[in-house]
């Protein structure tokens, strides 16, 4: 998911559980580094000799590629990031998250594991690979990647809701839920959708209400009611119906004394 996957960075007319993923930092997904952020790019559909005339063909490679992955050319970036350093775990990282955004699963996983041969320790691209075999409903090998950067990174939050968000795609709810609040309590705004650029995986609605669900109970528990309330509403839009459970949950015993809820309840045709 790294800081998994603003609104999806892909959609489609299927609803998806993210996994999201890391860069050299471990957190934000975008290829982006001190060096981008400071460099101006050209716009998006800027021809070839307007790029030449803002300077942007005559930058490091490297540099020219990271801007290109902030601007979503993952191409072009592929093809700036073969022009660099190769014999560094970063620029395959890369490669690998450029690919990943292309869907192109098979090419990313090997430009991860190329990655992974220059520096085995390198948790940014173990995240990732993680996330190449979760995309691919290999879950018993995305638990083995995501337990492997878990080792080699202190930024971990967002690397324990993958996990977490790989249990639930195995119908191992307690365990995804021991991830998910693992991951909140190291950072409560992992759950939060401006934190970070995603990459989706399949999940099916059973999945997608349960995830929402322990989401929501978190938030409750840690008294933030108004992002309980929104990840009740996703479950409930997903198919949550189940009264009765919301009844007795300790966790929403606060929740369930606010107008808000009842109102929710009513809109949901639960009241």
């Amino acid at each position: 998911m790294g800081k998994y996957p603003s609104g999806p960075l892909f959609k489609t007319r299927l609803w998806f559980v993210v996994v999201v993923l890391a860069s050299t930092t471990g957190r934000v997904f975008a290829g982006q580094t001190s060096s981008t952020q400071a460099v101006n790019s050209p716009p998006v559909n800027a021809s070839p000799q307007e790029r030449k005339s803002l300077g942007v063909d005559q930058l490091p490679a490297e540099t020219k590629a990271n801007i290109l992955m902030a601007r979503g050319e993952y191409a072009a970036a592929i093809a700036a990031f073969q022009q660099s350093n190769l014999k560094s775990a970063i620029v395959w990282n890369n490669i690998g998250m450029a690919y990943h955004h292309l869907f192109a699963l098979e090419e990313a996983r090997k430009a991860y594991q190329q990655a992974l041969a220059i520096n085995p320790r390198f948790a940014p691209a173990s995240n990732n690979l993680a996330a190449v075999y979760y995309g691919q409903h290999d879950f018993r090998d995305a638990e083995h990647w995501y337990k492997r950067a878990l080792k080699h990174t202190s930024e971990s939050a967002v690397i324990y809701c993958n996990l977490g968000t790989s249990y639930f795609a195995e119908g191992k709810y307690k365990k995804g839920m021991k991830m998910y609040q693992k991951a909140f309590s190291i950072d409560d705004q992992v759950f939060s959708p401006d934190q970070s650029k995603m990459v989706e995986g399949g999940g099916s609605r059973e999945q997608r209400v349960e995830i929402n669900y322990y989401i929501a109970q978190t938030f409750a528990s840690a008294g933030k009611q108004e992002q309980a309330l929104i990840y009740l509403r996703k479950a409930m839009d997903e198919g949550f119906k189940d009264r009765k459970r919301l009844d007795e949950d300790k966790d929403f015993a606060v929740l369930r004394t606010t107008p808000q809820f009842q109102e929710l309840l009513s809109q949901e045709n639960l009241n």
